[in-house]
């Protein structure tokens, strides 16, 4: 009885001891085109990157506010794929706020009292063609007043991590609602990641009951893999605009976004894609500009904010690589175990590859779930998982040892206690 409790009894157990290191993303630090006055930054959530081109203070964004505008409104409304969401019908209040806008050369679309828009068209109305009216509407309508809904805005900002943002009103036409640009980018992520919000910010046209068929206020998107997002402008913010696309390698794409903020010049040296110049919106444009009101126009800020925001965007997206991180049999550590005075051992290696996305200058971070590998175990025997994370993504890959760990003899079993 005691040979046989001998001879089954547990053998030694192995350790596994992991050789995984931190891996670097190749190249060199890019050289971004940060704007020469006013703020920018540059954000790609999925890698957990995001740069800035200096000290930061927040400043007035103008329409940037309509973007945290959207997400409270689909945050509390939320709308499925292909759905319009509930009717909202036109206040005599709402009328009103349109011709106060109209009267302060606000930027606003047409809307009459008892006028039907669904949630979506008002939201197709507030990113897309920048309605200081309908913001109004959309947050008496979620709150039951404007004030009650900026609580509503600045909650949200601090939960996004946006700390320098505090609005006082819903459209962002009063000076006093200030961010940073890296903060706007926070916004536009959450944002990007509701599906009605990127399906609408992605809009080069729009179609709505009174004012037709009118183009995005933001004339790039729809132009050079632009996908959105947002600009705004007042004579106190200067030229704001946050724009996104997404840079795809062998299949896999991330989403990048770019901002500047407060571009009151025109830049002095920009390179940019050609796209057309901004079409007038019937939802904008009320009369037949005179020759010195068209000389005004051609200094519009936005104009030159775009070109800045883009070739920032597009630097952005190039500086995005991709970074191997582990190949099939690469060694990621060993295996042993001791028994008869010596010390076995087998490596442990991938038996597969895997890669994700990076930023120059990042590290991709490496660990290792190891999983018990019994002696007289054949080689190939599964070792363990090796993690790799960077940001938001996550690879896994198997691992397996090298070689057989010898197995003690009977005998052994038998005079060792």
């Amino acid at each position: 009885m005691v040979t046989a409790q001998r001879i089954n009894r547990p053998l030694p157990s192995t350790v596994v001891v992991s050789t995984l290191t931190r891996v670097p993303v190749p190249g060199p630090a890019p050289t971004l085109p940060w704007p020469v006055v006013g703020q920018g930054a540059v954000s790609v959530p999925a890698l957990g990157y995001s740069a800035q081109s200096g000290p930061e203070s927040p400043v007035p964004i103008a329409s940037l506010t309509k973007m945290t505008n959207a997400v409270v409104i689909l945050r509390d409304h939320p709308l499925a794929p292909g759905a319009s969401g509930p009717t909202i019908v036109i206040t005599p209040g709402d009328a009103n706020q349109f011709d106060v806008d109209l009267d302060n050369d606000e930027s606003n679309i047409p809307l009459q009292t008892g006028e039907k828009l669904t949630e979506y068209q008002m939201l197709e109305a507030l990113i897309n063609q920048s309605a200081n009216d309908v913001a109004y509407s959309l947050a008496v309508w979620d709150a039951g007043s404007e004030a009650a809904f900026v609580v509503k805005m600045n909650a949200l900002a601090a939960s996004l991590g946006a700390t320098r943002t505090h609005y006082v009103d819903a459209s962002g036409y009063d000076p006093r609602s200030v961010s940073t640009a890296s903060d706007c980018l926070r916004i536009a992520a959450a944002g990007m990641r509701i599906p009605a919000f990127a399906e609408i910010a992605g809009k080069a046209t729009v179609t709505l009951p009174l004012a037709g068929t009118v183009h995005n206020i933001v004339s790039e998107i729809g132009f050079n893999g632009v996908v959105g997002v947002k600009s705004g402008y007042t004579s106190q913010a200067g030229g704001c605009m946050v724009l996104a696309g997404y840079r795809t390698l062998d299949g896999r794409s991330v989403l990048v976004l770019a901002a500047a903020l407060g571009q009151h010049v025109p830049a002095p040296v920009v390179v940019t894609k050609g796209h057309p110049a901004p079409a007038a919106s019937a939802a904008t444009s009320r009369t037949t500009p005179s020759p010195g009101q068209i000389g005004v126009e051609l200094q519009y800020p936005l104009r030159y904010t775009g070109p800045v925001v883009e070739a920032l965007l597009d630097a952005s997206e190039a500086a995005v690589v991709k970074v191997p991180v582990a190949t099939p049999g690469q060694t990621v550590g060993r295996t042993t175990v001791t028994w008869g005075g010596s010390t076995h051992r087998a490596g442990v290696v991938t038996a597969g590859g895997a890669w994700m996305l990076g930023w120059p200058t990042q590290v991709v971070e490496a660990a290792m779930r190891p999983v018990g590998v019994p002696a007289g175990a054949r080689a190939g025997v599964r070792a363990g998982t090796a993690f790799y994370a960077l940001g938001q993504q996550v690879e896994t890959v198997p691992l397996v040892t090298t070689a057989a760990l010898p197995e003690p003899s009977w005998w052994w079993r038998l005079v060792h206690d």
